[in-house]
């Protein structure tokens, strides 16, 4: 019997990379697990997961950035497998962006698609969520941030030079984690981040262009050591952190650090 019987997880972004890699997690663990994408091979990675594990696994070809598809997503998971107990809020995207050389119409697109998907998605499934999570009594939401707001010791934060409209959207993650963590806290439901370095993923793989080589590829964190620190923030149970971006880097050891003190709130 797994840590995860009888609970009932959600994840966006779920056909490939750290979705992929979370749902399979969690079905190993003995969790029912709800997958999205707006990739049709969704279906299939959800019957692939099903088959290695031996748990229900649902999956549903849905837009976070979507309303109604998200209602759906969510209603239906919740009438297929009996409610909601963790939510990882997985699914983004990457353009390059160029604040000089772009035209109008790109930067309004790219704006529309990068802060649609991983800001706007992040809060319409939470928020259609949450009230589930609480309904069975707490449980967990995981944002999939980036290290470019937690960088490792000695570095500051931010990406790269074409990163304007991404660095934004993963921003704005941080005042819903830590929004969601405080209000949530006496329904028993923790919220953190996890905000890693290069990890193998189609984004990833896209965003590094022809820097993706074999042996580069070989040194990026993989999907399946994020899920495995995600299973561990999990697995401190209703007393544990909350509210926490973690940073997860090249080069450092893919463990799950310290809890930090809670500093006093300026606001109720």
């Amino acid at each position: 019997m797994g840590a995860l019987e009888g609970k009932v997880a959600l994840v966006t972004g779920g056909a490939a990379g750290i979705g992929k890699g979370f749902a399979l997690a969690l079905a190993e663990e003995g969790a029912a697990v709800a997958i999205c994408d707006v990739q049709p091979k969704v279906e299939g990675v959800a019957t692939e997961i099903a088959a290695r594990t031996g748990r229900q696994v649902t999956s549903m070809l849905a837009d976070v950035s979507r309303p109604r598809e998200v209602e759906r997503f969510v209603r239906t998971a919740v009438d297929e497998l009996g409610g909601i107990d963790i939510l990882i809020n997985n699914a983004g995207v990457w353009r390059p962006t160029d604040p000089l050389a772009d035209p109008w119409e790109k930067a309004v697109a790219d704006w529309e698609l990068i802060v649609d998907t991983n800001l706007k998605g992040v809060f319409l499934v939470g928020r259609a969520c949450i009230p589930h999570i609480v309904r069975r009594g707490g449980g967990h939401i995981i944002n999939i941030a980036t290290d470019h707001i937690m960088p490792p010791p000695g570095f500051a934060t931010g990406g790269g030079t074409r990163m304007d409209i991404y660095d934004s959207s993963k921003w704005g993650i941080n005042g819903l984690t830590q929004g969601w963590a405080k209000f949530l806290r006496p329904h028993n439901v923790r919220v953190n981040a996890l905000g890693m370095d290069a990890t193998d993923s189609e984004m990833v793989r896209y965003a590094s262009g022809d820097r993706a080589t074999p042996e580069v590829i070989a040194g990026w964190m993989t999907p399946a050591q994020i899920a495995a620190l995600g299973l561990g923030l999990i697995a401190e149970g209703p007393g544990g952190r909350t509210g926490e971006n973690i940073g997860i880097w090249l080069g450092h050891q893919v463990l799950m650090p310290p809890r930090r003190e809670e500093l006093p709130s300026r606001h109720p």
